[in-house]
């Protein structure tokens, strides 16, 4: 039975002490761990104070730590709560299938989420894209499986029997591309790895491989590049092993049951950011040149991986 840890003490001491305690009483062989490395609750939606008019919501999927996320992403919504005329309230969750249940459910308007988590939501006919941002004039990024140096490790092969940490069960670049990489190769990760785990942001899956708390994992090579870009200490020790075939960039989209003007008017918005000082100001911190309109057919090639694996790779047990 998969061992559930729901909170985590902030801080850097903390985080290595913890899993200092892990690895004193031991993994179980061939199990998945999920260790949530943060705090998450239901009070981590903020909301604007002091504004009349229509209330939306935003959801984000921990694509990195939430609080990254927020800090990231605040001027973005200021920009976009501004122009819409009303409030926006952020929602922060912890998985990308809470995000999904969300948006499925109408309990938030639009999300910020991954590329396979859009491709299940609009094959359910759940969700609708909005918008793809394009980076350094792409709108397709890849996945890299990332080790660290001079552990022995110079090809997929020699992963066997580490230690692997994931991202989320419904990450492409985080899970879904090891998972392919493994099908090809007749093997499963619970007989390939010794443990694997769930950090639930790249962030944290690229500082575990650091610390060397992992092996290995798989990540977002974009946030890789941009952590290498901002941060090189904490990649130094790193290599990237492998990087996958090119895959549309992760979507802003609306839930299905958002209204249709809102929809447009949230769109729209996001479309323009590049056309004015303002906009072009927060693009550019977020290291996005513009928006443009969702290609559906750039997820096709997650829609194949998914298609060829077999449904108990995919199906996961229940999630916190």
């Amino acid at each position: 039975m998969k061992k559930e840890y729901r909170w985590f003490c902030a801080g850097a001491l903390c985080l290595c002490l913890w899993f200092i305690a892990a690895w004193a009483v031991g993994f179980r062989r061939n199990e998945e761990e999920k260790i949530p490395l943060f705090v998450t609750s239901d009070a981590g939606t903020e909301k604007a104070a002091g504004q009349e008019g229509k209330i939306w919501s935003v959801a984000f999927a921990a694509l990195v730590s939430p609080q990254e996320s927020y800090d990231k992403y605040r001027d973005l919504i200021a920009y976009l709560e501004e122009r819409m005329g009303g409030h926006i309230e952020i929602v922060l969750k912890q998985t990308y299938d809470e995000v999904n249940d969300m948006l499925a459910a109408g309990e938030v308007d639009f999300g910020f989420i991954c590329s396979l988590s859009y491709v299940i939501g609009k094959d359910e006919g759940a969700i609708v894209g909005i918008a793809t941002p394009v980076i350094r004039g792409e709108k397709l990024y890849r996945s890299y499986t990332i080790c660290r140096k001079g552990e022995g490790i110079e090809t997929l092969q020699d992963l066997k029997g580490r230690v692997f940490a994931f991202t989320d069960p419904l990450s492409y670049t985080g899970h879904l591309t090891t998972l392919s990489l493994l099908w090809e190769m007749g093997i499963g990760p619970e007989e390939y790895f010794t443990t694997t785990y769930y950090t639930y942001s790249h962030d944290y899956s690229i500082r575990a491989v650091h610390l060397g708390i992992a092996d290995a994992a798989s990540v977002d090579g974009l946030i890789y590049d941009e952590t290498a870009a901002k941060d090189p200490d904490a990649v130094s020790n790193l290599m990237v092993l492998y990087d996958s075939d090119k895959a549309g960039m992760p979507p802003v989209v609306a839930s299905g049951k958002t209204d249709e003007d809102s929809r447009e008017a949230f769109q729209k918005i996001l479309f323009a950011m590049d056309k004015e000082e303002e906009g072009r100001r927060i693009l550019a911190a977020l290291g996005i040149d513009r928006y443009e309109e969702v290609e559906d057919a750039d997820y096709d090639i997650i829609r194949r991986a998914q298609a060829a694996l077999p449904e108990s790779w995919i199906k996961q047990e229940e999630r916190p």
